[in-house]
């Protein structure tokens, strides 16, 4: 059996985290990919418990990958981070279950983030409300937070957006975690 991947997509908010992820699970027989959003979109009135809905979430994806890594298949998470410590627990979970782990990011300069994001109009729950100009602090703080817990993890590759497309962007993944 092949050693089993745990790659984590890092990004802001409407940075092509989960198409990457789906392009990944659809050419990787068996890989799965672990949205957090999605589970945050299926707790119910989560949007008055955002905190502790994105809790609940966290521990429901770290239990996920536990469960799924030791069948031998890759586990993808989109993820935006905002807490380094999120993530060590990831990397953790990967060596315990003696899986390689990745951490990719993909990155956009803040103004080219929020931008996108801003186009894009929504989060990434489907039951999430409209963006609107009214929810530019939170837009901003969630950069900041992003841009410090990457900070704090120097050994995340980057994957440059400007200019990219998502084809480009999988295929430069594809050759950081090397199929």
């Amino acid at each position: 059996m092949t050693k089993a991947k745990l790659i984590l997509i890092n990004g802001f908010s409407a940075s092509g985290k989960t198409t990457i992820a789906k392009q990944y699970i659809a050419g990787h027989s068996l890989a799965m990919a672990i949205e957090a959003d999605t589970l945050v979109d299926n707790i119910g009135d989560w949007t008055n418990h955002r905190d502790e809905a994105r809790q609940l979430a966290f521990e429901l994806t770290k239990a996920m990958i536990r469960a799924y890594l030791p069948s031998g298949h890759d586990v993808v998470l989109p993820y935006m981070v905002t807490d380094a410590t999120e993530v060590e627990q990831f990397e953790s979970i990967a060596l315990d279950c003696n899986a390689a782990y990745y951490e990719i990011a993909l990155y956009n300069e803040r103004a080219d983030a929020i931008a996108r994001l801003l186009e894009r109009g929504e989060w990434g729950m489907a039951s999430s409300p409209p963006i609107t100009k009214e929810d530019l602090p939170i837009i901003e703080k969630d950069f900041v937070d992003m841009q410090a817990a990457l900070e704090k993890r120097p050994k995340a590759t980057k994957i440059l957006l400007k200019g990219n497309s998502p084809d480009a962007t999988y295929r430069r993944l594809l050759q950081l975690v090397g199929s």
